[in-house]
């Protein structure tokens, strides 16, 4: 082989050494993550746009003494969730369920524990004594939620793409309940310029813990590894209650244990 071509492929192959080690270092090591971006709608109370609320306090509390900056921004969920799984414009995504088929990486503790909503047309006057109030009738969520476990459903489902399309079925009488998010389904009323006072609210009984959901990338279990590490020793230091309380939120179980060992 000629000597240049020996010479050209040792440059390319210190090349590739160089960038393989500087990639190391820059996701494995600690010490030079700087800052963790982080994404979500804008949820009254949890991911407020001037940066406060639940959420964006919670994560400020556990990265920032790590030295570790937390920059947040508002966007819709499906778009929020592309920029994080597909293009990992974001680091994290707040606000998702374990179970989600989405592609992230998730820390041990959640943060927070949602209970869907049902919504009922007033002037049906429907009942309402948790989901025993479901036997044999017309329940309606959005395409994978899976609120409730098939082999436990005595109802007949119907699934729907968008809140707005459930809404739809729900006047139309095709659907007798709508169980969904209420931020989403107080954000169509809003947009479709509906009267609330035309349905009646009720929560699920049962809550689902919701977490940071991390892109599936080497950088991210360094900072879960961060995450898993703080949220305990917030408990220690009296300083995770007194967020929850602050801004009316709910401590997970996964929380509660960590805190009773």
């Amino acid at each position: 082989m000629p000597k240049y071509l020996i010479l050209l492929l040792l440059s390319f192959s210190s090349l590739f050494a160089a960038a393989e080690s500087a990639e190391k270092n820059s996701v494995f090591n600690r010490e030079n993550i700087k800052s963790i971006s982080v994404v979500a709608p804008e949820w009254e109370g949890f991911t407020n746009a001037d940066g406060t609320g639940l959420y964006w306090e919670l994560l400020k509390a556990i990265y920032e003494p790590a030295q570790v900056k937390v920059k947040t921004a508002n966007v819709p969920w499906n778009r929020a969730m592309k920029m994080v799984t597909k293009y990992r414009v974001y680091n994290a995504i707040a606000g998702e369920y374990k179970e989600t088929e989405e592609d992230l990486l998730f820390p041990d503790y959640a943060i927070d524990v949602e209970y869907m909503s049902v919504l009922t047309l007033a002037k049906r006057n429907l009942p309402w004594n948790g989901t025993a109030s479901l036997s044999n009738k017309n329940v309606g969520w959005i395409k994978d939620y899976d609120v409730i476990e098939a082999d436990q459903r005595d109802f007949e489902l119907l699934e729907y793409r968008t809140t707005a399309l459930g809404l739809e079925l729900l006047e139309a009488g095709k659907i007798d309940y709508l169980i969904d998010e209420w931020d989403e389904i107080a954000a169509t009323v809003a947009a479709n310029n509906l009267d609330m006072t035309h349905y009646v609210m009720n929560e699920m009984p049962e809550g689902t813990d919701i977490y940071i959901g991390f892109a599936n990338t080497p950088l991210s279990q360094v900072l879960i590894d961060i995450y898993n590490e703080r949220m305990p020793v917030l408990g220690r230091e009296n300083k995770l209650l007194p967020i929850y309380k602050k801004w009316d939120g709910e401590l997970p179980a996964s929380v509660k244990e960590a805190l009773s060992k």
